[in-house]
């Protein structure tokens, strides 16, 4: 599903930084993994070039037999829309929107009208246990609350690929196992495609396959068996 042949990515604010040295990578559809890495070491860059939201210099970007390469603002847009849905740390809902309205938003944004997305809306917020909650405003919901409304605004386009960036940077340990448990199900019964970065093992350890990124270069790559034959705890989350 995603292909990186050579990809390098600087940035020139007075002074070049080169943030992405050759990266090569393969993902195929409907993995669940994660990839790993210290702060500076590329893997938000990455992330960004994944999810359309920023260029790389040289190499290439294969997206589902799509070359991305050189695309248009609205020809981007119209790329992420229809194949990725984003889940960020900070959750990035609006203040002044309900949780159903939150999660409409998408579907507003793809010309769906008014009674389909709220029915839309409403099915996925029911799927994530927050029916009762489609009234409430963010700042009346828990950091949890707010995160599984965030996954429900992601899956409700049904996209092909989840991007998930630091998902439980905000959480505590317990709903960190909650939020991860609810992506492995998701990737379980969806057959999504889903890609979380993280600087934390134990959400790593939550994924089928962990991919090392460190100074722009990636590393190892780990098959996490042990994940598919045993749940993983809090405990394992905060290691």
């Amino acid at each position: 599903m995603i292909q990186l042949r050579d990809i390098n990515k600087t940035y020139n604010n007075g002074q070049p930084l080169h943030v992405l040295k050759g990266v090569n990578l393969d993902i195929d559809r409907g993995e669940f993994v994660s990839i790993m890495g210290a702060s500076g070491s590329g893997k938000s860059t990455l992330l960004n070039i994944l999810g359309i939201l920023d260029s790389y210099d040289t190499g290439e970007y294969w997206l589902d037999g799509t070359l991305v390469r050189d695309l248009s603002e609205n020809q981007a847009a119209a790329l992420r829309n229809r194949m990725i849905g984003f889940i960020f740390q900070s959750y990035n809902l609006i203040g002044f929107k309900t949780a159903v309205e939150n999660v409409e938003l998408p579907l507003f944004y793809q010309g769906v009208s008014r009674k389909k997305r709220n029915l839309m809306a409403m099915e996925y917020l029911d799927r994530l246990g927050l029916r009762d909650w489609a009234g409430h405003y963010p700042n009346e919901m828990s950091g949890g609350q707010k995160q599984r409304v965030a996954i429900a605004r992601a899956l409700v386009t049904r996209p092909q690929l989840i991007l998930a960036d630091e998902p439980t940077g905000a959480l505590d340990s317990r709903t960190s196992v909650e939020i991860m448990d609810l992506l492995g199900e998701l990737n379980r019964e969806e057959k999504m495609t889903i890609i979380v970065v993280t600087h934390e093992s134990g959400v790593a350890n939550a994924t089928d396959k962990i991919i090392h990124i460190r100074d722009g270069v990636i590393g190892s790559i780990d098959e996490n068996t042990a994940h598919r034959s045993s749940p993983f705890s809090a405990a394992t989350l905060i290691k």
